[in-house]
């Protein structure tokens, strides 16, 4: 009797091991690069296991929920136009959804120009969220958020 119970507490942890894993199969790393004196790069990496992809900033309502990128205000750092998505998108119908979307597979980088205002001591911090929902072909996680928070530093050049 104990080593069915035994047994049977392997293989509940084991499920839930599993379950675990595929609750979280987006990763985010965060990191910034001087372009210039004034200027850098915030860049948002997304790593997702297969088969689970996010969805682009760029949906239209109705859809998923898009990749949604927030900055903290800083009175020193201004934003250079909008995040700008480097991956290869998927575009494809969804029935679920009845519309195109546009989503990304494996690995999707979110990169944000920023500048430091003038006269500013560096280095200067930035915070902020994303907002992502994960789906594979079966089903969608509820939408997350990730807190990031980068450090603008003039030493780390582009590389």
């Amino acid at each position: 009797m104990k080593h069915i119970r035994y047994i049977l507490s392997l293989l509940l942890l084991s499920t839930l091991r599993m379950v675990a894993q595929n609750e979280d199969p987006v990763e985010w790393e965060f990191s910034a690069k001087a372009v210039d004196k004034d200027t850098y790069e915030v860049i948002m990496t997304a790593s997702m296991e297969h088969p689970w992809h996010i969805y682009s900033q760029y949906m239209e309502d109705g859809g998923p929920v898009p990749t949604t990128i927030t900055f903290t205000e800083n009175p020193a750092i201004q934003l250079v136009g909008e995040a700008k998505e480097d991956g290869i998108p998927i575009e494809k119908y969804e029935d679920v959804f009845m519309l195109d979307t546009r989503y990304y597979e494996g690995v999707v980088h979110f990169v944000q120009t920023v500048k430091v205002n003038a006269n500013t001591e560096t280095p200067v911090t930035l915070e902020g969220t994303v907002l992502f929902m994960a789906c594979s072909e079966e089903q969608c996680l509820t939408p997350q958020e990730r807190e990031f928070k980068v450090t603008l530093n003039p030493d780390h050049k582009q590389g």
